[in-house]
C-alpha cells in the first residue's frame, strides 16, 4: 500500500507541476475557475493591496472525513511555491459548529488586521453582520461550501442545485415508472442539502409515477447504511437511490442484505466508487471537492491582487459514471473507502498530492 501510495503521489506531483506551470492568477485560469453563478451575478470590486498577504481561515466544523481533507488540502495548497509567494501568514480557526464562537473568532481576525478571511460558515446568515464589518474595514471576505448571504462576500461553491438535478436526471432515465426512489439526504437544514434536494425535486416532480422516499444520512457512511437498510425493510419496490456524501453506506446496505443493486448516485467517496465498479452498479458520481477551500484562498489572493471576480461563483462540475471510472484516477483500490477522491480542481489549476491529504 505504501509503495502504491508513493508511486501515486509521485504521479500527482508531476501532474501538479505541469498543471500549475501557468500563473495561478492568469485571466484564463480565473475565468474558467470562477464562473458566474447566474447571468445576473455582479462582479465584486477587487481590493488591490500589496502582497504577500495575511489570510485567516474560519472553519465552522471539524469532525468528518471531508472536513479533514479540506483542512489538509488547503494547508498543503498554501505551501506550494507559486501560492506561498502570495501568502505571508495563513492561520486556521475552528469554531466547533458554534455560530457565536465563529463570530467571536472572526472579530478577533478583524482586530488582528488580516487582509482576507476565508470562511466555511456554520450559518448562512448568522455571520453576515460580522463579515460586513470585516468588508467595511477593507478585508476581503470569501465564503465557500456553506456560503453566506451577505453580498459583501465572494461566494465560491459548486452548483449544488445543478448537482442534485443531474443526479435525479440520471435516475429517471434508469428507474421504471411505478418504482420508488430513495432520497438519502445529507444534513437537514444546511444550505448544501437544501439546494441539492431542490435541484432533484425539480426533476422528480415531472415524473409523478415515481414515488419518493426521504431519509437523512447526515453525510455519514454508517448513518447512510442504517437508514437505507431500514427503508429496504419496509419498502420492497426501491428502484434507485439518490445519494450524496456517504452513499457508500447506502450501497453497503444492499450488499449486506443480499439484495439486487439498483442505480445510485453519490459524491466522490472512494468506497462508493470502488464498490460501484466492483459490483457493476450503474452510478453517477459528482463530488463536492474538499479543495473548494483552496479555491477560496485563490479567490482571496486574486481579489487582493486586483482581479475582479463574480460575487457568486460556481466551480465547474466534473461528473463521472461507473463505466467511465478508472482505478488510480477516479478511485483508489489501495486507499481507505473514506477517502474523498476529487482533491484536484483542474479548471482552477489546483493539484494536491494524495499523500498531503491522506495521513
Amino acid at each position: 500500500m505504501k509503495k502504491s501510495l508513493l508511486m501515486l503521489t509521485g504521479c500527482l506531483l508531476a501532474f501538479g507541476s505541469a498543471a500549475r506551470a501557468a500563473d495561478i492568477l492568469s485571466d484564463e485560469t480565473l475565468a474558467q475557475c470562477f464562473v458566474k453563478a447566474s447571468p445576473s451575478t455582479i462582479a465584486i470590486a477587487p481590493k488591490s493591496k500589496t502582497g504577500p498577504f495575511r489570510i485567516a481561515f474560519s472553519n465552522s466544523l471539524y469532525g468528518n472525513n471531508w472536513r479533514t481533507e479540506m483542512l489538509n488540502s488547503v494547508s498543503a495548497y498554501v505551501k506550494q511555491p507559486d501560492v506561498a509567494s502570495h501568502v505571508k501568514e495563513f492561520k486556521i480557526y475552528n469554531a466547533g459548529n458554534d455560530v457565536a464562537q465563529q463570530i467571536a473568532q472572526i472579530r478577533e481576525m478583524i482586530l488582528s488586521g488580516y487582509d482576507a478571511i476565508v470562511v466555511n460558515a456554520a450559518s448562512s446568515s448568522g455571520l453576515d453582520s460580522v463579515l460586513n464589518q470585516a468588508a467595511k474595514r477593507g478585508i476581503v471576505v470569501v465564503s465557500f461550501d456553506n456560503v453566506v448571504t451577505t453580498t459583501k462576500s465572494i461566494n465560491v461553491n459548486e452548483d449544488q442545485r445543478e448537482m442534485g438535478r443531474q443526479w435525479a436526471e440520471f435516475l429517471v432515465g434508469k428507474v421504471a415508472d411505478g418504482k420508488s426512489i430513495l432520497m438519502v439526504h445529507g444534513l437537514a437544514g444546511t444550505t448544501v442539502d437544501n439546494d441539492q434536494a431542490d435541484g432533484a425535486m425539480s426533476v422528480f416532480r415531472q415524473h409523478p409515477n415515481l414515488k419518493i422516499i426521504n431519509v437523512y444520512g447526515n453525510w455519514d457512511v454508517g448513518t447512510n447504511q442504517k437508514v437505507t437498510a431500514d427503508a429496504l425493510s419496509t419498502n420492497h419496490d426501491i428502484g434507485g437511490v439518490w445519494g450524496t456524501e456517504g452513499a457508500t453506506g447506502a450501497l453497503q446496505a444492499f450488499l449486506q442484505l443480499n439484495m439486487p443493486v439498483v442505480p445510485m448516485t453519490g459524491e466522490s467517496d472512494n468506497g462508493f466508487m470502488r464498490l460501484a465498479a466492483e459490483h457493476h452498479v450503474p452510478a453517477l458520481v459528482i463530488g463536492q471537492s474538499p479543495s473548494l477551500a483552496s479555491a477560496g484562498v485563490l479567490a482571496a489572493i486574486a481579489s487582493l491582487s486586483g482581479k475582479s471576480l463574480p460575487q457568486s461563483a460556481s466551480i465547474p462540475l466534473a461528473p463521472v459514471t461507473t463505466d467511465q471510472m478508472k482505478p488510480a484516477a477516479d478511485y483508489f483500490p489501495d486507499l481507505p473507502g473514506s477517502f474523498v477522491t476529487d482533491i484536484n480542481i483542474a479548471k482552477c489549476g489546483i493539484a494536491i498530492p494524495v499523500g498531503a491529504v491522506v495521513k
